[in-house]
């Protein structure tokens, strides 16, 4: 397999282009995690594709499959990107939950003819652009994010991520608090509470301002997501770790910044993009082609 990498951007990000339409599962788990380690997410290009190309790739990166238990699914590993047409705000995915992945990857299998682009943006550049009253708020204390998740969907995915593990439910109408909550031993900041119709109501806080669990030399990326979506789920609240809001002007420069460092992934047919999801967060233009066909597939390190 022949290869060629190029820049994303001239700030972030790198292409690799298989010259010959190689196969992407040749590319090694240490292979693509240095390409995270030093510039924060990669473009795959002009290998063969397909989902099941993709699934396997995921599989052999990953140590354990996550999921967004409101998509449909293909398979054990990807689901379809399909939450609406709006703009979506930049996010780290799953970043407002203790449920973080540490990857997340996208595989378009078609393009959109027109805009419907989604986002990337490095929260390392980001970081190194804000005032320096801006890092010491962001800095001074966790962002706390609370909600309500429904019992169907906070089954599923508990039934799901415990799957291959010993602890695993015999089925989703098994699945109980306390394997969902078995997810969450060691995730600090965390409290979950069962209403009485079967939902769940949880408060996390983490801070704005993290290391990458890639590369854990760089340890100042702006990477949260106080910007991002709410699509097939409550509205979370989204505040500082006391329970006061994040001041306006704040999140004025902060959002000002991370326009700034945002970027299009340029979406081609059979691109494959992988995130450091502790380091780079990413969004959506609006969509103005609805045929464009994107999955997604989230996961850990092993």
């Amino acid at each position: 397999m022949t290869i060629r990498e190029t820049t994303h951007t001239d700030h972030s990000g790198l292409i690799v282009t298989s010259l010959n339409e190689g196969k992407v599962t040749d590319l090694t788990p240490a292979y693509l995690l240095s390409t995270l380690h030093d510039h924060g997410y990669a473009v795959l290009r002009g290998f063969q594709h397909g989902i099941g190309e993709f699934s396997r790739l995921v599989r052999q990166t990953s140590g354990r499959i996550s999921l967004d238990p409101a998509r449909s699914f293909d398979g054990d590993t990807a689901q379809k990107v399909d939450a609406g047409y709006d703009k979506v705000g930049l996010h780290c995915e799953n970043g407002n939950s203790p449920f973080w992945p540490d990857l997340c990857w996208f595989y378009c299998q078609l393009a959109p003819a027109q805009g419907s682009q989604t986002t990337v943006c490095d929260g390392k550049l980001v970081y190194q652009h804000l005032s320096a009253d801006a890092r010491a708020a962001f800095a001074a204390q966790d962002i706390a994010y609370s909600r309500r998740v429904e019992e169907s969907k906070w089954k599923t995915y508990a039934f799901h991520a415990l799957a291959t593990q010993a602890n695993a439910p015999a089925s989703l109408e098994e699945t109980t608090l306390a394997h969902l909550l078995a997810l969450t031993e060691g995730a600090a900041g965390t409290q979950i509470t069962l209403d009485d119709d079967g939902a769940i109501r949880y408060r996390f806080q983490t801070p704005a301002i993290r290391a990458s669990r890639i590369n854990l030399r760089e340890v100042n990326n702006f990477a949260n997501s106080i910007f991002g979506p709410s699509n097939n789920y409550e509205k979370p609240q989204i505040t500082f770790a006391d329970g006061s809001e994040i001041p306006r002007d704040l999140l004025a420069e902060a959002d000002t910044v991370c326009d700034r460092f945002t970027d299009d992934v340029g979406w081609q047919h059979g691109d494959i993009v992988l995130i450091d999801n502790s380091r780079v967060m990413h969004g959506r233009r609006r969509i103005e082609d609805k045929a464009r066909t994107i999955y997604n597939a989230l996961s850990y390190l092993a």
